[in-house]
Order: structure tokens, then C-alpha cells, then sequence
């Protein structure tokens, strides 16, 4: 099985469920419900929500996806569509409160306005108050608790005129009355100005301000009362953890005050950005009183190990001593949304350059026992600052997500299963240490975790065919990376070859049953049918889709516009899964539609194809090139 078959994730299994009836519905956005229409998961009126305990804690084997610059709609939508059954415990968000307009910046089209509050309203382009309240209680009626980034360190960046916020709030430098802060509550203003320019210098990185955005004396202790007001409010709403920006511009005896003054105990990581080889003075454990630390060395590690000279077979000795936090201090992560847009990009992987290896490193880092993990569904960038899909001009809210469509700039890879197929491996294996170690003493190397999962990571350029010992029980598992069926015999071993470039997953939650690797939410061909794994290679301008028609109703009857597209996840393959009667000749082609409907058949005499037997087990996969 090629790389690019192991990758199939999720948004084809919902191609294959659709086309089993006939048709692809994207799924209805939450924005574009009547405004009277009741939501299913939200509280009735009269009864009485404890938020604080309705989500579940981080605890060390949580898997946390960060839906960067996703709205409060389509979170919660995910929530109940998706999230809810993949094995992802907790969501991490973009900052909720009020920040600056585009419109007031020098490049209006970026991400980053975020991270410049305003006030701490609760009302952004990522949606309102009310759409924020009813995603927390929507995650957390599925099991997923939701984890805020959360912009303390300072406010915006302002001139000295007065302008206003996305929820309209004044503001002007060093005066944002809406959080009730003036000048006596910042550091260096007036003459005593400054910007940090040496980060060894552990005075400047706190005192002075990150470029250009207000630094808040956050030792005084009006300052400190205010941000554990906005704080407990985040957690009253039903937040269970923050994600501290900024953390290392401020001292550490300040956050641990800010956070003992909240009535809870919230889920802390702090992003303290630190180089084991540099000489910043500034260190995690400093952190460590008031919650865990983001691993930056880690990320940095994972680039080394998976696209650079270390072995990765070293990774069988990840500890303490490579200078990283201690377990239960450490949130890890193979990229977040700094990684690849600050200016480091050579210094980590990245999903959509890394390619192979950043699956590998994400798929390991799932796999193994060490931090918080947290993986990153991202959107598609042409540069560092380009923000996210808007529903019109500059300043309007952020787009819906349709992770089911193929226009559009959301990349949806925590629907993966590199991703999401981990999250559940990781929820299989829960408290289990590692244990029944191999590696072939270069890049290629396996680990169990207790009697629960076991995985193999073939980092070398070609397969590695090897018999592994597990503490498995003897029984017949899903491969949840590549869709195999995996024996583990009487005496816990197995044997497989793994390509190059590729990963074997297998754990108690995923049994091969009924001749098939079905997940619950991933229906398979009802009676009669079989699964076709359809694959075609097809070069298209941005913004076209590459649907299948053919003569049979599930491929739409000749409508070159039936609502059967395929994944373009593994870009130029187009790929999907669709479910069509057995034993059934049936001729075919291939369409390009464009954004406006405009359709483009690729030429010569259509296609045909005979589907096997009902008999057949797992999905029949042919592969086409596009016809010009």
C-alpha cells in the first residue's frame, strides 16, 4: 500500500456514505439555520448548566486538535459531526476576545489581528457571545472540552487617534476603556519607551513591548484582577484550560498569582519559546507553578529525527534528559500556527511541506507517552501573514468550514488518519507506559503501549518486513493508518512489512471484524454493494473540482455536476470511496467543474468497469490518469 492510499481520511468516507444513497449533501453550516431554530445540543431556557464540569480535564493521554481560525459555528458543528467520536478529547481555539480591525493594519489580508485585543468581550470575527456559549456546550455535550488561547501580555498595537474594534469598542494607545485600562497600567510609556531587541536581556523581554503591541505591567495588581476577571468569565462560559500567548514576556510570579485567583482548575500551557542551545535567560521551569509548557525543542527534535540526519530510531529513548519538561509539565506539538509562518520554517515540519515526514513525526508523537499532545488542522497559506477564508470584505467575520467540500482553503487534516486515526489509538492505549521496543538501528523502529496498541514507523527510503513481539491479545486488528487487517498470534507476535516513508497502527479499539476495518461513524456498503476505492490523477487550476458520473444512480446518471466529487488530500490524486452494486457493469468518466458550474469531460470513449462480488473483502481500488 502506497503513502498516498494510507492517507484516506475521513472527508472520503463521507464521499463513500453520501454516494451509498446516491447523493453528497454538504453538510448545513450552523450560521445558515433559521435564526428560530432550536439547537438540538444547547440547554432548554429553565435548566440549570455547570459549565465548569460539563467538559471533560486534560489529563496526559488527552488529545487536543487546534482548529486554527475556525468560527464558533463551524466548531461546534465539528463537535457534534465528527469530533465527538474520533477520539479527540479537546479542542484548542483561536483567541475569543474583541481584537483590532484589518482594515487599521498595513496588510489588511492576516491572521494575526487576533492576537491584538481590544477588550476582553467575548464578540471577534469568530463569532459572538451567544455562538461562543453554544459551542462550548455543544463540544462538551459530545465529550470535547474546550481549550482557549488566551492573548494577556498586552493589547493592541494602536496610534494616538481613537479608532474602534471588530465589536466596536474605543480604542487608542495605551487607553482601551472597554477593558478598563489607561497608561498607569502599562509598562515603558512616555519617554521610558522601548521595543525588545535583546532577548538576553530577561528585564527588556518582560518590561519592553513585542513589536509595537502594548505591554501590560502585569505586576500591578488592578492589571492582575482584570485578566483573572476575563479569565474566570472564559471558564464560567465552560472553558476548561488556556493556552497562554506570550507567556515568557511576562514573569512567572505574575501568572501563577493571575491564576490563583480563579474559582476552578483550569488546564494551563504556557507558550514559553526557548532553545536548549541558546543563552536566553528565560527558561520553562520557571513556568511550572502555574501550569505546563509548550515544547519548542521538541518540535525542533521532530524535524531532526524525521527530515534530518539524527536516526529516528533514537526516539525510542525520548526522556528528560534531552532537556525537555517533565511528563506532566509538557505540552507537545510537531507544528502549531507560529511554526511555519514566523520565520523558522527550516527549523520544523510543516503538513503541507513536509509531506511524508510530518505524518510520521505527528503519527509518533501520538503514539508515544510523553506530554499533552496537540495537533494542528490548519488553512492553506501563499504567505506567513494571509489569514482565513472571510464571508466578504476586509473586516466581516470569518468563513463557515465545510470540511466535506474541496473548494476552499481549510485543509481539515484532523479528519486524517494520521491524525484523527491516532487520536484514537491514543484514547485505546490510555494509561499504558511503552514497552516491547525494536528498531533496526537506523530509521525504522516500533513500540507497544502495554496490552493495548502497538506501532511501527518506517522512516527508511525502502520497506522493512520484520516478525514484532506485542503484549497484544491474540485477534485479528485494523491497521488505522493503512486499512489492513493485522493477525497477532497466541504468543503476542506479529508479522508485516511496512513501506518506506510509512507507519503500522494497531490497537484494542480498532478489531478487524466482519472482514472489514469499519469505524462506528464510518457506515460500510450495504447489501448487494461493494466499496470502490476510485484514484485519479488530474492536474486542475485552483478552485476546480474533479467529480466521477457515470451510467449508474450512484454516480449520478450522467449529471456532470452530481454532487460526486473526490478528495483532492492527496493533490494531483483525486480519490474517494463509493459504494455501488455488486457484480455490476457500468461505464464512467471524469469531470472538472469550475467554480461557476462550468464543466470540462476529459476526452476519448467512456470508461468501463465491472465491480467485484459482495463477497469481496475491503475496498477494490483501481487508479486513472485524466484523459486530455
Amino acid at each position: 500500500m502506497t503513502m498516498r492510499q494510507a492517507l484516506k481520511g475521513r472527508r472520503a468516507t463521507a464521499i463513500a456514505a453520501a454516494l451509498a444513497v446516491g447523493t453528497l449533501a454538504a453538510a448545513t453550516p450552523a450560521s445558515a439555520q433559521g435564526a428560530d431554530a432550536p439547537d438540538a445540543t444547547a440547554p432548554a431556557p429553565d435548566e440549570e448548566v455547570d459549565r465548569q464540569s460539563a467538559a471533560p480535564a486534560v489529563t496526559g493521554d488527552s488529545s487536543v486538535i487546534a482548529l486554527f481560525e475556525w468560527n464558533w459555528n463551524s466548531i461546534a458543528e465539528e463537535c457534534a459531526d465528527f469530533l465527538g467520536d474520533s477520539g479527540y478529547t479537546h479542542v484548542k481555539i483561536s483567541p475569543p476576545q474583541e481584537h483590532i480591525l484589518a482594515s487599521d493594519t498595513d496588510t489588511p489580508d492576516n491572521w494575526w489581528i487576533q492576537y491584538q485585543p481590544v477588550s476582553y468581550k467575548l464578540d471577534s470575527r469568530l463569532g459572538t457571545r451567544a455562538e461562543f456559549e453554544n459551542m462550548v456546550d455543544t463540544c462538551a455535550a459530545e465529550g470535547v472540552g474546550v481549550i482557549a488561547d488566551v492573548v494577556v501580555n498586552h493589547m493592541a498595537a494602536g496610534s494616538d487617534s481613537t479608532r474602534h474594534g471588530h465589536a466596536g469598542s474605543e480604542y487608542r494607545r495605551f487607553h482601551y476603556p472597554e477593558a478598563g485600562y489607561d497608561s498607569s497600567d502599562f509598562h515603558s510609556t512616555g519617554s521610558s519607551y522601548c521595543e525588545i531587541s535583546d532577548y538576553t536581556d530577561r528585564w527588556e523581554v518582560q518590561n519592553c513591548h513585542l513589536v509595537g503591541l502594548n505591554d501590560l505591567a502585569t505586576e500591578q495588581d488592578d492589571v492582575r484582577a482584570t485578566i483573572a476577571a476575563y479569565l474566570q468569565d472564559l471558564l464560567d462560559v465552560g472553558v476548561v484550560g488556556f493556552r497562554v500567548d506570550a507567556a515568557k514576556h511576562m514573569p512567572a510570579a505574575d501568572l501563577e498569582d493571575i491564576m490563583g485567583r480563579l474559582d476552578g482548575d483550569p488546564y494551563v500551557t504556557h507558550e514559553v519559546i526557548y532553545n536548549k542551545d541558546s543563552n536566553e535567560p528565560i527558561k520553562p521551569d520557571e513556568y511550572y507553578g502555574s501550569g505546563s509548557v509548550q515544547q519548542f525543542d521538541y518540535s525542533r527534535w521532530m524535524k531532526n529525527h524525521f527530515a534530518g540526519e539524527s536516526k529516528a530510531s533514537y526516539l525510542l529513548d525520548l526522556g528528560e534528559h534531552w532537556g525537555l519538561s517533565p511528563d506532566a509539565s509538557a505540552q507537545v506539538f510537531v507544528q502549531n500556527h507560529d511554526t511555519p509562518r514566523g520565520g523558522d520554517s527550516a527549523d520544523y515540519l510543516d503538513y503541507f511541506t513536509g509531506g511524508g515526514d510530518y505524518l510520521l513525526a505527528n503519527t509518533y508523537m501520538m503514539a508515544y507517552d510523553y506530554g499533552v499532545t496537540s495537533q494542528m488542522s490548519d488553512y492553506s497559506y501563499t504567505d506567513k501573514d494571509q489569514g482565513p477564508d472571510l464571508e466578504g470584505g476586509t473586516d466581516s467575520d470569518v468563513a463557515d468550514v465545510d470540511c466535506d467540500a474541496i473548494t476552499g482553503r481549510w485543509a481539515c487534516q484532523h479528519r486524517e488518519a494520521h491524525f484523527a486515526g491516532m487520536a484514537a489509538f491514543r484514547e485505546s492505549v490510555a494509561g499504558t507506559g511503552v514497552n516491547d521496543e525494536w528498531h533496526n538501528d537506523g530509521n525504522a523502529f516500533g513500540f507497544g503501549r502495554g496490552d493495548a496498541g502497538h506501532i511501527v514507523i518506517n522512516n527508511e527510503s525502502s520497506p522493512v518486513s520484520a516478525t514484532f513481539n506485542t503484549a497484544m491479545p491474540a485477534g485479528r486488528y485494523c491497521d488505522v493508518l493503512g486499512g489492513d487487517a493485522v493477525t497477532v498470534s497466541t504468543d503476542g507476535t506479529f508479522t508485516a512489512t511496512v513501506g518506506a516513508g510509512e507507519a503500522l497502527a494497531v490497537h484494542v479499539g480498532a478489531p478487524y471484524t466482519d472482514g472489514a476495518c469499519e469505524s462506528p461513524d464510518e457506515p460500510g456498503p450495504g447489501e448487494g454493494e461493494v466499496c470502490v476505492d476510485v484514484n485519479v490523477n488530474a492536474t486542475t487550476w485552483y478552485g476546480q473540482e474533479v467529480h466521477i458520473t457515470g451510467s449508474l444512480d450512484e454516480l449520478g446518471n450522467w449529471s456532470p455536476t452530481a454532487d460526486t466529487r473526490l478528495s483532492a488530500e492527496e493533490y494531483p490524486w483525486w480519490e474517494g470511496d463509493v459504494h455501488l452494486p455488486a457484480d455490476t457493469s457500468f461505464e464512467f468518466k471524469y469531470v472538472k467543474v469550475a467554480p461557476d458550474g462550468t464543466v470540462e469531460w476529459e476526452s476519448g470513449a467512456d470508461r468501463t468497469f465491472t465491480t467485484p462480488s459482495d463477497d469481496y473483502q475491503g475496498c477494490f481500488a483501481f487508479e486513472d490518469h485524466w484523459r486530455d
